[in-house]
This record gives structure tokens, C-alpha cells and sequence, in this order.
């Protein structure tokens, strides 16, 4: 991306930096500088100055600078030593260190302190406008964060049907575990090249939205299982709404970056334990349940309609039949075709995905979730599945050329699918192969999952707003 001085300007016009150097003709000069960037720029001659009137700033403000730009090399205290005992008043002090080639061996010290950016004497204006470019981003979207939580009262939660803990029944014997390595888990969410693109693409720090979302949103499915907050009211999940709304990431990415989180910890959780279809269900109630407010809220901070899809329905335990085989309860032909299915189904949504594909391709893949559908509809116990996944397939098919022609749009549906496929398969498994006692498990998922994906192929970002306020599809 060509970094110039206007989206630079939009985020360091209005912040105030502390610039410390003991070169008094080099402090001058680049402090002079500086002021064509940010709102103040208030200088000190050595590293004790410089924490002195950082002490002093913070003493009489309650706040820190913005941005502190020190050099290293000094007199009585050197600024990494300085930067040391800021970090110890402010812990994320965004910090900039300018160096000379010879100063390699403060290098260590610096990573370990945690800098945000260096620049090299002599300083060259397109280096200057990379360090300053990303270093104003970091500190606009942390003031963003902080305005966010801060009015958290205010923002639109109230879109969502909350469910009540008591719902809520899988034992709590993961929680240790999951405690213990949400870290790891928020750099595995992170670190999948779908959240990178899609969050660099916007200029979004992925480090960033690492520790301020990820591991919020860890922490609150935690607090679900500790009995300590609602299902369907997370905090965090409204924050990070409005923070991508700020950013402009269309929903298609928004939502991709919800879903692959509920990927990744349920293949966390089941690579470690044994498959319990309750925790699933479970799992799969939270986290749908949340990212639906996600959607709901979007669309409407959008004023634009959302397709009108019915509640996700909460399947009771009176449903369940019990003493049932359900493999023979399904004729061995209808078996073996819903595997082939699957495997068909997976297949086309790769091939949809490529230059070459056609209508006729897309169609086909709409047929086959449509027969899928249709098979279960032969059978009482599974009709209402059967019927959502045949309401997902005629959409593929009568929205084929749509998404033929917008590439874009059909890679994302396309993952989206893929990933109800693997569900079908977990389902199909454990209802026919382990005969499990609730047939209904994952139905919660299917339904929810099936309207979001529907909502996707209908949905047009550039709808126009109509003279009513609202925005139409198509």
C-alpha cells in the first residue's frame, strides 16, 4: 500500500507525542518535523527529562502521550532505560526508538521492552511514513477500543433473543485446560491466513486485534461455562462489531472472522478429548447465538433488511425418541448416498471457486445440498433438518449466476459451506454410527448456520437506502 502524508494525518492530527534526543540541532529540526504530523510535540534534552515530563504529563492530565519517539544513546539516562520506567506508568506506551547502524547491540533490550517501530539516523522520509503510519493506526484503533468499552451501555446488544445459563448444561471439566492455554488458542484463531488477509486488507494490526479481541472472546466463553455471564450477551463481540464497522469490513469478512474463531476452538477442544455431542451442541449454542447478534446488529447499523429468516429453533428433550436404531430406521441405499453426497458436496464447493467454473457448476452444487435435503425429508425424525438444508439448496441454485459472476462473494459462501458439510458429517456419524440418544444435536447449528449463509447470498452491501430509510435486496 502507498503510505502518504493524508493517511498518515488521519490518525496522528489529533495525538501528542514526547520526542527526546540530546543532539540539540537534530532535536530542532525533526521536532519541527513532527509538528506537521501531530496535534503537539513536546520535547525533552536526555532520558531523566524525557520521564520526568512523561511523570509530570500523567501526574496532571491522569493520561499518558500518545506516542513517545526517543533516541537511544543519551546522557545520564539512555532511553531504553527511560522507556523502561514509562512502561512502568503505562504498560502499552506506544513507543518509537531512533537508532544509528551502531547501535545493534540495544537491539535486545528494545524487543524485550516491546517498541513499536524503530527509525534509523539519518531518518528517510519513506521509512518515517511507514513507522509513523502503523504506529498512529495502532494508537487511533486502541482510543477506538477504549471509546467502545468505555460506552459500552450504549451499544446496540439489545437485538438479540439473550438464552438464559440455565439452558446451558455441558459439564465444566474443560475449563482448567482452556484457562490454561487461551493464549495459544488466540494465536491459532489469529494466525489463520483468512483472519490475516482479511484484517491486513484493512489495515487492522492482527497483533491487535489478537490480544484485544481474541482473548476477550475466549475469556467470555469462559466466563459462559463458569456461570458468570449470559449466552448471546458478549460484551466484547459488540466492541469488536463496532471497531469493524469503523474499519469498513464488509460483513462477509466479519463473519468469516466469527466463524473461523468457533473452528478453531471446537478443533481445539475435540483434538483433545473425546467427542461429547453435548458439549458441541453447546458450544455451538453460544457461540451462534452471539455471532447471530453480530449479523442482526450489522445489518441494522446499516439500514439494511435483513432476509427474513426464522429463530433457530431450541430442540427440547421430549423430541428424542428413545430406544431407536437409527441405522436401520434409514434405508442402507439413503446411507450410503448421504456419504457420497458429502463428499460430492465438498468437492463442487472447491470447484465453484475457480476461474473456470460455470453456472451449470454452481447449480450442481446446489442440486446435490438439495437431494441431501430431500432424503432426510423421507423421514419424520430428521424432516425438519432435511427441509432446511433443501431451503439451502434451491437458494445455491436460484442465485447460481449471481454467484458465478462475484467471485468474491462465492469464496466466502463456499468456506461457509464446506464447514456445514464437515458438520453433516460429524452428525451423520454419530447419529449412524454410534446411535446417539438425541438425533436433534446439532440442529441448533444447522438451522442458524443455513440462515446465515442464505443472508449471505442475498446479501447486497451496496444496496441503495430507499425513501423510507431502509435499504432493500436486489
Amino acid at each position: 500500500m502507498q503510505i502518504n502524508n493524508k493517511l498518515i494525518l488521519e490518525n496522528s492530527k489529533n495525538l501528542n507525542i514526547l520526542y527526546v534526543e540530546d543532539d540539540e540541532l537534530l532535536r530542532n529540526s525533526t521536532a519541527e518535523l513532527f509538528s506537521n504530523y501531530f496535534n503537539s510535540v513536546e520535547v525533552a534534552i536526555d532520558g531523566n527529562d524525557g520521564y520526568e515530563k512523561y511523570k509530570l504529563y500523567f501526574d496532571e492530565t491522569g493520561q499518558n502521550y500518545d506516542i513517545v519517539i526517543s533516541d537511544i544513546n543519551m546522557p545520564i539516562m539512555d532511553g531504553l532505560e527511560m522507556c523502561s520506567k514509562v512502561r512502568e506508568i503505562t504498560f502499552d506506551q506506544s513507543i518509537i526508538l531512533v537508532t544509528a547502524f551502531n547501535e545493534t547491540s540495544y537491539l535486545h533490550k528494545a524487543i524485550e521492552i516491546g517498541i513499536d517501530g524503530f527509525l534509523t539516523k539519518p531518518i528517510e522520509t519513506e521509512q518515517l511514513k511507514s513507522v509513523l503510519y502503523k504506529t498512529t493506526q495502532a494508537v487511533a484503533d486502541r482510543k477506538l477500543v477504549k471509546e467502545y468499552y468505555e460506552n459500552i451501555e450504549d451499544t446496540n446488544m439489545l437485538n438479540i433473543n439473550k438464552i438464559l445459563i440455565d439452558n446451558y448444561t455441558s459439564p465444566k471439566n474443560i475449563l482448567k485446560d482452556l484457562e490454561e492455554n487461551k493464549e495459544d488458542i488466540s494465536y491459532q484463531w489469529s494466525n489463520k491466513k483468512t483472519i490475516n488477509d482479511r484484517l491486513q486488507k484493512h489495515a487492522i494490526d492482527v497483533e491487535f486485534f489478537r490480544s484485544r479481541y481474541a482473548i476477550n472472546v475466549i475469556e467470555y466463553f469462559l466466563a459462559v461455562i463458569r456461570e458468570e455471564a449470559e449466552i448471546g450477551n458478549c460484551p466484547v463481540v459488540f466492541v469488536m462489531l463496532d471497531f469493524f464497522k469503523n474499519k469498513n469490513l464488509p460483513l462477509e469478512d466479519i463473519f468469516m472472522i466469527c466463524v473461523l474463531f468457533k473452528n478453531t476452538l471446537t478443533s481445539y477442544i475435540f483434538g483433545r478429548y473425546v467427542f461429547n455431542n453435548q458439549l458441541f451442541d453447546d458450544i455451538s449454542l453460544i457461540l451462534d447465538k452471539n455471532f447471530e447478534g453480530v449479523i442482526v446488529n450489522y445489518l441494522k447499523m446499516k439500514n439494511i433488511k435483513k432476509v427474513n429468516t426464522p429463530e433457530p429453533k431450541r430442540i427440547e428433550k421430549k423430541e428424542i425418541v428413545e430406544d431407536i436404531n437409527y441405522a436401520e430406521y434409514v434405508l442402507e441405499n439413503d446411507l450410503y448416498e448421504l456419504e457420497d453426497l458429502e463428499e460430492e458436496i465438498d468437492s463442487l464447493a472447491i470447484l465453484v471457486t475457480g476461474s473456470n467454473t460455470s453456472v451449470e457448476d454452481s447449480t450442481e452444487l446446489g442440486n446435490k445440498i438439495q437431494r441431501y435435503g430431500e432424503i432426510l425429508c423421507n423421514y419424520p425424525l430428521f424432516s425438519e433438518l432435511g427441509k432446511c438444508v433443501v431451503k439451502l439448496g434451491i437458494n445455491f441454485i436460484n442465485n447460481s449466476q449471481l454467484l458465478i459472476d462475484d467471485k468474491a462473494r462465492m469464496l466466502n459462501i463456499t468456506a461457509l459451506i464446506e464447514g456445514f458439510v464437515n458438520d453433516l458429517i460429524v452428525w451423520r456419524k454419530e447419529i449412524f454410527e454410534n446411535n446417539i440418544e438425541n438425533p436433534h444435536f446439532l440442529d441448533n447449528s444447522f438451522f442458524s448456520n443455513v440462515d446465515t449463509i442464505i443472508m449471505f447470498i442475498e446479501y447486497d452491501e451496496s444496496a441503495e437506502v430507499t425513501d423510507d430509510g431502509d435499504m432493500e435486496f436486489f
